[in-house]
């Protein structure tokens, strides 16, 4: 149990997988429980994604269900409850792993983020008609618009511009069982790589490619307007064509590393899911 890997579920369901908005099928986020591999596809709405994965994080939910009744339900089971005034709007008085609750019944619309940390949330946003039913009414069941799921700066939430968070959800602290093993183990990235980053490169088709290189979710292909959103929060850099394949085939590599320690089925071939980012390349998806 960590904020940690609150904040890295969050992340994954957000920006890694392949997730719809839709409140009929909200509960659809349960079937990622275990599940890192990338473009995964689920639905879910903001309540039910940032609960399952305080779940998958190991922390109580109690009788939370959606954002009427979040923050009683999680009070009730140890969480803090802060008026979000207490903050001043400033997101170095917010901590990974919070919860920002826009609660109707104290002035605010129902809806809910994750501060996933370096002034950042994650949050399930709205299905690709602008709507709340996703693919109960003809929405895809994925992601159609790269913006039902996804991760957006604080400062630039509308609800942080306009005033409308009316809570912080902050998790238990997590106190160990008397006589209970307490080392960690750390996965190391190696100096001066960062976590994430993303690349450009002239890919075989003569246009320009982008991707995101991961720590240890793999890697996978960009769009432009994917590598502009990426670009104003992570360095890109330019490389040749056999860099950018090496890199990515790193990242699987360290991807089925990680995975190795867990279930055999998170793992994969690592020549065929360097081959299918590379082939995500096309025409459409890069600059001529």
């Amino acid at each position: 149990m960590s904020t940690q890997t609150l904040a890295q579920r969050l992340y994954w369901m957000s920006a890694i997988a392949d997730g719809g908005y839709s409140q009929p099928h909200r509960h659809d986020v349960t079937r990622t429980r275990g599940i890192t591999t990338p473009g995964f596809q689920f639905e879910t709405d903001c309540s039910a994604m940032v609960l399952e994965a305080a779940r998958q994080a190991g922390y109580p939910t109690g009788a939370a269900t959606y954002t009427g009744d979040m923050r009683a339900g999680l009070e009730a089971v140890g969480w803090a409850v802060i008026p979000y005034a207490q903050t001043g709007g400033d997101a170095d008085n917010l901590a990974t792993g919070d919860l920002l609750l826009s609660e109707s019944a104290s002035g605010g619309v129902g809806h809910v983020a994750g501060y996933i940390g370096d002034e950042r949330l994650a949050e399930a946003w709205i299905d690709g008609a602008g709507d709340i039913m996703g693919s109960a009414e003809g929405d895809g069941p994925g992601d159609d618009t790269g913006g039902e799921t996804r991760v957006i700066g604080f400062y630039a939430h509308p609800y942080t511009q306009g005033g409308r968070w009316t809570h912080v959800l902050r998790p238990p602290a997590f106190t160990p069982p008397a006589g209970a093993d307490t080392t960690t183990t750390t996965t190391t990235t190696p100096k001066g790589t960062p976590r994430m980053f993303t690349i450009s490169y002239n890919s075989v088709y003569g246009i320009k490619g982008y991707a995101l290189i991961t720590e240890t979710a793999g890697a996978y292909a960009l769009d432009r307007v994917g590598a502009q959103v990426y670009n104003d929060v992570l360095p890109m850099t330019e490389v040749p064509a056999h860099h950018a394949e090496m890199l990515i085939r790193e990242a699987w590599e360290r991807h089925n590393r990680v995975a190795a320690t867990g279930a055999a089925e998170t793992r994969v071939d690592i020549d065929e899911a360097t081959a299918k980012v590379l082939a995500a390349i096309s025409k459409d998806g890069g600059d001529k």
